[in-house]
Formats: C-alpha cells, structure tokens, sequence
C-alpha cells in the first residue's frame, strides 16, 4: 500500500524503509534552514521560533513533493509487474502471473479448471491466426462472464487457459466448467464461428501442489477433446469423490 503525504504525516505502519526516508528528509530540511542561516549572515543567532517557522516553510512543501514523489514510484512499480506478468492480447495472467496468484490462495479448498479451445488449428488453418486469437479474446471475455472476481484465469501455454476457483466445492466447478465449455460465437471478418472448449477439472484439496494439480488437470482436458468438442472431464483421482 503506497500512502498519500496526508496519511503519510499520520506515520505509517510498519515500514521501516519510509521512516527512514523520513529522517532523512528531516534532516535535510534542518540542514537547508541552518546552511542558509549560516550563509547568509555567516552566524547561528539561535532564534529558535524563526527556525521552527523556517522548517515548516521549507519543511512541509518538500515534504508533500517527496511522498508524492515516493508514491508515484510505488504505482509506477506496480503498474510495471502488472504488465510484466499480464498477456496483452486476452488481458489475462501470464504463466508465472498465474503461478504466483495461486499459491498465494492454494491452503484452502478450490477448483482447478484447465481450458483448450476445440479445434483451434483447423480454425487456423482454414482462416488465418487472426481468427484463431479473436477465439482466445473470445474465450477471456466469457472468463470474465462466468467467473467471481475471486477467481484467478491465466493464459498458461498457448491456446491453453488454467482458472483456479478458490474456495469452490466440486459441484460449483463443474457448473462453471459446463458454462465455459458451451459455444461461443466469434465473428472473424464475414464468417461467424461458433468456438466450443474443452474443460478438465481437479478439486483443490489445501495440500496438493499446484504443479500436480496443473497435471491432473490438463491429463483430464486431453480426455475431454478425445471424448468430443464442449467436454468437462474431472480428473481419474476423483471421478469416484
């Protein structure tokens, strides 16, 4: 959390790096007054309320300046990892975005769904790549339908999307993974395609490793493309739970 220069002055909490650059800024702003004195008149006259006043003259506008400053830093900072780890053609997490997401939520119980668009290459193939990647911003927008803003979605490899559910139980999932994989129509120029998905589902269990869990999951999708276009297939572990 950046702070603004009014909550700032309040004194923020735990942050040793800004109370340091606190000090620092202190002590600049009694070093400015006293070298100006000195300067000047090439004597202290040890007048301490035209000091005070002096410092908070100097003091207070740089001090403003300087958390404005500090703060911009920290948005720019964060707007920097936002798009280091976001896709810029979907808007979704990239890989490692993903990665980092999920485990931050992966202690408690949630859904892994893993995401393949039906027959992307013959859409490729047939139109152009154009097409195909008007399919995955297809597909990123009806994430963004059907998912809580909870939800975690990243792009992980290709034409392939992992959404991780938090703290949704297997029928929730599977509800979802049923809406993600019915079709979607995409216009590409004069020809409108009607695009379906495969889905392979794995419940998080709080202790699973997202790696393993990634597996399972994408071993559940390639069942759900043999099976046809629009399968959801739960991972083998779990067919029975």
């Amino acid at each position: 959390m950046v702070h603004s220069p009014i909550v700032s002055l309040l004194g923020p909490r735990n942050r040793v790096g800004w109370a340091v650059r606190y000090v620092v800024l202190a002590l600049g702003v009694v070093g400015t007054v006293f070298a100006h004195d000195v300067l000047d008149d090439r004597a202290f006259h040890g007048d301490w309320a035209e000091y005070l006043g002096a410092m908070v003259m100097i003091g207070l506008p740089l001090y403003a300046v300087a958390t404005g400053i500090m703060a911009d830093m920290g948005r720019l900072r964060r707007q920097l990892i936002s798009a280091a780890e976001t896709d810029p053609m979907t808007g979704l997490l990239q890989r490692q975005g993903f990665i980092k997401a999920v485990n931050r939520r992966l202690s408690q119980t949630g859904v892994l769904l893993m995401l393949d668009i039906d027959r992307l290459g013959e859409v490729n193939t047939k139109y152009d790549h154009r097409a195909g990647d008007l399919c995955l911003m297809a597909l990123a927008i009806r994430l963004r339908d059907v998912t809580r803003k909870t939800d975690i979605a990243g792009r992980i490899d290709g034409a392939t999307i992992a959404v991780y559910l938090p703290g949704a139980t297997k029928d929730a999932g599977y509800g979802t993974a049923k809406r993600l994989a019915n079709s979607i129509q995409v216009h590409a120029g004069r020809v409108q395609l009607d695009v379906t998905v495969s889905v392979g589902m794995v419940v998080a269990d709080g202790e699973t490793s997202l790696a393993l869990l990634l597996k399972r999951a994408e071993s559940a999708m390639l069942r759900a493309k043999a099976r046809g276009p629009a399968q959801v297939q739960v991972a083998d572990a779990q067919l029975a739970a």
